[in-house]
């Protein structure tokens, strides 16, 4: 247990190193900056052992305009909890279709309390026929850009809306590895999938590392982004390209 004056938790998401090395700058005489991360997931830890209130709110303030652009929560809410609370708040809710995340990212969703209110179901369509037969992606669509692309990730995502029960849906689809796939799509590529009314975002991810870790990442990717839709911080409309 930190014993400590305050302690204050940021949340902030894909970091670069000098992100990092900033934020650690930040520390000053009695107050310490403490940064961890998982799967692109950063905890960014101020602890205030011995200054006044006033420095230790300096540091914090400096701190969320550093990471202004990355920054999702400032009290130590995960991904996943911060997405299901502006749901509620905003009284909509939401549909998830899997594939390489193989149902990661409702597993996360369910986790929260009250993410009944807001989570409609979540469907792992991991084979091709899965996603024609369940989300009504086209064979042509398949055919045409194999089934790691955005073509497909946006198909599966407007198949979740297309009954008209949800307000969002998230989509993914990727090549975790070892091996690639009958495409030869490159191992780590995945797309990620946001719809709404408003329209649709994809993020396309090209990770570098082993099966659990590509998995991990696509399902914090997913999260981030369906937040900055949600809140509308991030623009439908686009692809946005991410290599890890």
């Amino acid at each position: 247990m930190i014993n400590c004056k305050n302690l204050c938790l940021l949340k902030a998401f894909d970091l670069s190193e000098d992100d990092v090395k900033a934020a650690r700058g930040a520390a000053t005489d009695g107050i310490e900056v403490e940064i961890s991360e998982e799967y692109r997931d950063f905890t960014v830890s101020v602890i205030n052992y011995t200054a006044d209130e006033v420095a230790f709110n300096g540091v914090v303030n400096a701190l969320k305009k550093l990471l202004e652009k990355s920054l999702y929560s400032e009290d130590g809410e995960t991904l996943e909890e911060v997405a299901i609370k502006e749901l509620k708040e905003r009284g909509k809710t939401f549909s998830v279709a899997e594939s390489f995340t193989g149902g990661l990212i409702s597993a996360r969703i369910v986790g929260v309390s009250g993410a009944s209110a807001a989570f409609y179901e979540g469907l792992v369509t991991y084979g091709s026929s899965a996603k024609i037969r369940r989300l009504h992606v086209k064979v042509q669509t398949i055919e045409s850009y194999g089934v790691v692309s955005e073509e497909v990730a946006l198909e599966m995502a407007q198949g979740l809306l297309a009954n008209r029960i949800t307000d969002y849906a998230v989509s993914t689809t990727g090549c975790a590895g070892p091996d690639s796939d009958e495409y030869d799509t490159p191992v780590g590529l995945g797309y990620i999938a946001v719809a709404g009314v408003e329209g649709a975002l994809v993020v396309e991810m090209l990770a570098d590392g082993e099966r659990n870790y590509i998995r991990n990442v696509a399902t914090n990717f997913a999260l981030y982004y369906f937040i900055g839709v949600i809140r509308g911080d991030v623009a439908v409309g686009q692809t946005i390209k991410r290599k890890i």
